[in-house]
């Protein structure tokens, strides 16, 4: 899939709730499901300045794909960084650019 296309069935996955609190428990879901961050990982280095809650992000090229890990102190803001791995993983620099 391009990042496009899961981008798009993103936004089709929140338009099954019609209701605010449903989409906030699915994000919440999401965020559960997120494979945790190696703790080498967890470091000022790889913590994203000017977040209200602390996110941690590190990115890794594998075999010309860059893959995202990251974790987050907050339920929410963890279920929001899922969906972005989740649609910039695995993709080349390239695409991730041009998107």
């Amino acid at each position: 899939m391009t990042i496009k296309e899961k981008a798009q069935a993103v936004v089709e996955e929140f338009w099954m709730f019609d209701d605010w609190m449903d989409k906030y428990a699915y994000l919440i879901e999401l965020g559960k499901d997120l494979p945790v961050i190696d703790s080498q990982f967890k470091t000022n280095n790889h913590l994203i300045s000017g977040c209200q809650s602390r996110v941690w992000l590190h990115a890794e090229e594998q075999e010309g794909q860059i893959v995202f890990t990251a974790d987050s102190d907050a339920v929410i803001t963890k279920g929001i960084v899922s969906l972005l791995i989740r649609i910039l993983s695995n993709h080349t620099p390239k695409e991730i650019l041009e998107a």
